[in-house]
């Protein structure tokens, strides 16, 4: 009969998409050994259970594109509509990578394939700009200057850093993701890679690196 109920509760048109995360409770089975089918039904709060999820762990391997840079691509809850009413689901790359020796890097982070659409996405909200090609106003607009150790151990100020998209290379479904850094002397750093893209809702994606 629960299941009946769940079934005539969304037909009734009582299916949300907001709730108050601390008022909200989301029933759950709680492991109990004295029951016969070993669980007590019971329920959480929508905080407390993204609490005990939390953001799912990343494990990273060696690119086989680019060996320096270990990278994934995961989705992201939620979407972003634009003021036209389009409908476009979100990703997070997110990558590691270790720089000595020069002072210039361009690394590719990875590829992804599946549409010539792809948004830049700032703070998972933000959409910075449609399709971008390497080097140009977009990844200008990203740019910014971070610390970076020099050969004497010295923190520098790099004179760019930020994350490139050419989709010019192979094919317009194709958006090659850079990472460039340039300082005026060789320098070293770890660096951490996360950004956020948008596709238009219901795109199947692919992630080479």
């Amino acid at each position: 009969m629960d299941i009946l109920n769940f079934i005539s509760w969304i037909r009734g048109g009582k299916q949300v998409t907001t709730v108050d995360p601390a008022k909200t409770l989301l029933p759950v089975g709680l492991k109990d050994s004295r029951r016969d089918d070993q669980y007590l039904a019971g329920a959480i709060s929508v905080e407390d259970f993204a609490n005990v999820v939390g953001e799912p762990s990343v494990t990273f391997i060696e690119g086989s594109l680019e060996p320096l840079v270990q990278a994934t691509m995961t989705p992201i809850v939620g979407t972003i509509t634009t003021s036209n009413g389009d409908v476009f689901d979100r990703y997070r790359i997110q990558g590691i990578t270790q720089l000595s020796g020069s002072s210039n890097y361009t690394l590719l982070i990875g590829v992804v394939v599946g549409s010539d659409s792809v948004l830049r996405v700032k703070e998972d909200t933000t959409i910075l700009a449609t399709d971008t090609t390497v080097y140009d106003t977009v990844a200008s607009a990203m740019n910014f200057s971070v610390l970076v150790k020099n050969g004497a151990g010295a923190l520098i100020s790099t004179l760019s850093s930020f994350i490139a998209d050419d989709n010019t290379i192979s094919a317009p479904e194709d958006h090659w993701f850079t990472l460039v850094m340039t300082g005026s002397v060789p320098f070293e750093a770890d660096v951490i890679i996360d950004f956020t893209i948008a596709v238009p809702q219901g795109t199947v994606l692919e992630f080479f690196n």
